[in-house]
């Protein structure tokens, strides 16, 4: 749960892969931000492109390209999962806890990559931003969101502790139980 940004799509030309580092780790930088190149300097590398990671709370932008210039996830570089699944191909950044501020300019500058070299990039937004740059239907949504997140928190901490070892499935089945018993004008 949380505000989050996706975006899938294949570079237009993998010969500007090079391009496309260098120019977002100028622009990182100049924001303050750090990066960090994926195999720039390999002849033949299986994924090449940057990771980007935005100052605060907000999870890393991730822009890593197989052969065929394909976006790919950082489970399938973290993996070397050289062929795709049918997760290799969702890439997200969670800004929930960032500034509002971050998640703008996400935005932006995944408006200006998909003009300069992204041309099929496909954004989903649960922000809504991108759709509309409503920046007060945006506020509303990181803070219902964390009004979630926060409501769920203080039910977990106040019910009695699952036993050891518990499952995955009876962890799920705890957060459905407190969901379910939320008003319904919170869900």
């Amino acid at each position: 749960m949380g505000l989050t940004i996706h975006y899938s799509g294949a570079i237009d030309r993998i010969e500007d892969i090079p391009h496309f580092v260098e120019e977002l780790t100028d622009i990182a930088e100049s924001m303050g931000w750090m990066v960090q190149p994926i195999n720039d300097d390999e002849a033949d590398p299986n994924f090449r492109g940057i990771i980007v990671n935005p100052q605060g709370e907000c999870e890393p932008l991730c822009f890593i390209f197989d052969r065929e210039g394909r976006l790919r996830a950082l489970m399938d570089l973290i993996t070397e999962q050289v062929e795709p699944t049918k997760y290799s191909f969702f890439t997200a950044t969670k800004t929930q806890f960032a500034e509002i501020e971050t998640h703008v300019w996400i935005i932006g500058l995944l408006r200006y990559l998909k003009k300069r070299y992204l041309g099929n990039l496909e954004v989903t937004d649960e922000g809504e931003y991108w759709g509309t740059e409503d920046l007060d239907k945006l506020r509303e949504k990181k803070q219902f969101l964390q009004g979630m997140i926060d409501t769920i928190a203080g039910e977990l901490s106040e019910t009695e502790p699952l036993p050891e070892g518990a499952s995955i499935e009876d962890i799920v089945a705890r957060i459905e139980a407190i969901v379910k018993k939320l008003p319904r004008d919170t869900k």
